[in-house]
């Protein structure tokens, strides 16, 4: 294995419901800057609108999700994360609009 994705369900606090939060993604670093990451983003996309999912969120490098069409989106928001490193993505054309919450395992307990 070169390659991990992972998606999870979120929840929004407008009550939007199919959303799903991608993390982590990683490459083995011997493996980076192949395409494999961009390979798996894409694929996980594909596969996330034919379950039917309404779209996706993470926290990332500003530079880098935007390829995909993730956006920063005024009025969605992680607790904790600063706005240039929240993005979202809407396969639906509706973006929802409130705090989202991974699952509490994505935490960091000290």
């Amino acid at each position: 294995m070169v390659g991990h994705i992972a998606f999870s369900p979120v929840t929004i606090s407008d009550g939007s419901v199919g959303w799903f939060g991608l993390g982590p993604v990683s490459v083995v670093p011997e493996y980076q800057r192949r395409g494999i990451g961009s390979a798996l983003i894409r694929e996980g996309i594909e596969r996330l609108k034919a379950l039917g999912a309404q779209g996706c969120c993470l926290v990332g490098h500003r530079e880098y999700y935007p390829r995909f069409g993730f956006k920063n989106v005024a009025g969605l928001s992680h607790a904790g994360v600063p706005a240039e490193v929240f993005f979202a993505l809407s396969f639906g054309g509706r973006m929802p609009q409130g705090a989202v919450e991974f699952h509490e395992g994505f935490g960091a307990k000290g």
